[in-house]
């Protein structure tokens, strides 16, 4: 996932030489599926088929613009897969390898989801609590 702008100063200096090492360490694959970094293809079912990457260049090439996923492909929603490393604790500044992992956006997503629902929900709060302190007036 992206690094939020007002995150960037919570990474260390170092960060990409951590997530480089990280990346090695998982062989370039997402560590928790298993599917390639960089692949393209589409899911069916939860499962990861790759495509032909050049082949399907080839077919879907527009003019002189290289076609790039996402687009429809044989019926298929064709994707490429990205994998970015994961803080398990969700802490930018905690960068132990024992606290990454890299993961695919579906296996990070899925991680990720009941910090999203809090993060949201927290959102929402102090949304509602600024609306009902002008609503006051």
């Amino acid at each position: 996932m992206p690094i939020k702008p007002e995150n960037l100063a919570r990474y260390p200096k170092d960060w990409p030489q951590i997530r480089e090492r990280i990346r090695q360490r998982a062989c370039d694959k997402c560590e928790n599926c298993g599917v390639q970094n960089r692949a393209w293809g589409f899911r069916k079912d939860g499962v990861f088929h790759p495509v032909n990457k050049l082949q399907v260049i080839d077919m879907v090439k527009s003019g002189r613009e290289w076609v790039r996923p996402p687009f429809s492909f044989g019926g298929h929603r064709i994707i490429e897969i990205v994998c970015t490393t994961a803080h398990l604790d969700h802490v930018p500044e905690h960068c132990d390898d024992n606290n990454l992992r890299f993961w695919c956006q579906k296996c990070h997503l899925a991680y990720d989801a009941e910090h999203h629902a809090q993060s949201a929900y927290q959102t929402r709060r102090e949304g509602k609590a600024i609306s009902d302190m002008w609503s006051a007036a």
